[in-house]
């Protein structure tokens, strides 16, 4: 019986200094990035994507990045890569790789 499935977390968020458009206040849209990742027996094995969503930290006011403006989203696109993919998220095809490679090895006489 082979348990898989798929599980995201929060990979990172970072602080924009622009203005929220509902309540008009500068420097509290805060934006977070999750990342999806398929699982076999609860070890991540490959990155599935990754959302994004933006919050004014006054308001509450919570967008997903497909709903975001133009300007926010130029803000987004601006600050991205402080967000990067864990490694762990490969771990599961690391150990699958490793044991080829010891599968590979251990059958060649020395």
């Amino acid at each position: 019986m082979i348990i898989f499935g798929q599980r995201g977390n929060n990979i990172g968020s970072f602080e924009s200094n622009g203005s929220c458009e509902y309540c008009n206040n500068e420097g509290t849209q805060q934006f977070t990035v999750y990342g999806k990742y398929a699982h076999v027996f609860w070890i991540p094995t490959f990155p599935l994507g990754r959302k994004a969503f933006s919050e004014c930290t006054h308001c509450k006011r919570t967008l997903e990045k497909k709903n975001f403006p133009p300007k926010l989203l130029n803000q987004y696109n601006t600050n991205k890569g402080e967000v990067k993919r864990p490694v762990w998220h490969w771990s599961g095809l690391l150990l699958f790789g490793l044991l080829v490679l010891f599968i590979a090895f251990a059958g060649k006489p020395a």
